[in-house]
């Protein structure tokens, strides 16, 4: 729950970003109880945390707060709001697990539908890696988006896979209540070992030489939108030239 505690308040800090840069004096009260604040929606209906939190962690949406930071509105922004907002923003920040401009070490498992995928043999594609785990809440905040993410490449030269370290009998489980439209391979710790992954969840993209361009830890309003223009500019890459 720590770990979980410190990644919503990452998002906090990069949704307030522009709020916090002002000249002005910060307010008194800038630590934000989001367990006590109440967050309307447009049409102002109360929202129940998870519904809020998942919305913010999109980085779809803007929150505006009263003086006091005890209430919010939440308000959808147009997509160009949402595209300058999120070139607005730096990056977020890199894993410590994958290296940026390198070529990470060859694995090979079998998903959980029997199919086998070793790394090595997906070059020529753009691959997208995901490692969670099923009581990661961060992990499963931002599956709906990642799953606009598969549909958005599908037809494409993309390869989405999924690294959960919970056993099969239970990512098939939680599968059913929550589909997740990566491939998935269970048991995978040995996977997030070899790549000294120790915070959840881990992105990285490979293009295709097999080479990372992107890679980050945590869930921060960004990392989906970041996470899609790494792969869009893999696939306009020309490994021939």
């Amino acid at each position: 729950m720590i770990k979980y505690t410190s990644l919503i308040l990452m998002t906090f800090v990069i949704s307030l970003s522009g709020l916090f840069a002002q000249e002005a004096p910060p307010p008194k009260q800038s630590v934000i109880d989001i367990e006590k604040l109440e967050v309307r929606d447009s049409a102002g209906r109360l929202l129940k945390k998870d519904e809020w939190l998942q919305l913010n962690a999109s980085g779809k949406y803007n929150l505006t707060f009263n003086p006091d930071y005890t209430q919010a509105r939440i308000t959808k922004l147009s997509a160009e709001g949402y595209v300058e907002k999120m070139k607005s923003t730096p990056k977020p920040g890199e894993s410590k697990s994958f290296v940026t401009g390198t070529f990470p070490t060859n694995f090979k498992a079998k998903t959980i539908q029997g199919n086998r995928i070793e790394l090595n043999q997906l070059k020529g594609k753009v691959v997208v890696l995901n490692f969670w785990f099923v009581g990661c809440p961060p992990c499963r905040m931002e599956i709906p988006e990642l799953n606009e993410l598969t549909k958005a490449f599908a037809g494409k030269e993309v390869v989405f896979v999924g690294v959960a370290l919970d056993e099969k009998a239970e990512v098939e489980q939680f599968l059913v209540s929550t589909p997740f439209e990566y491939q998935q391979i269970a048991s995978g710790q040995s996977i997030a070992t070899q790549y000294g992954i120790k915070g959840y969840p881990t992105h990285a993209v490979m293009d295709k030489t097999g080479k990372v361009v992107f890679q980050t830890m945590g869930l921060a309003p960004n990392t989906l939108f970041w996470l899609g223009q790494s792969i869009e500019e893999a696939l306009a890459q020309n490994p021939g030239k």
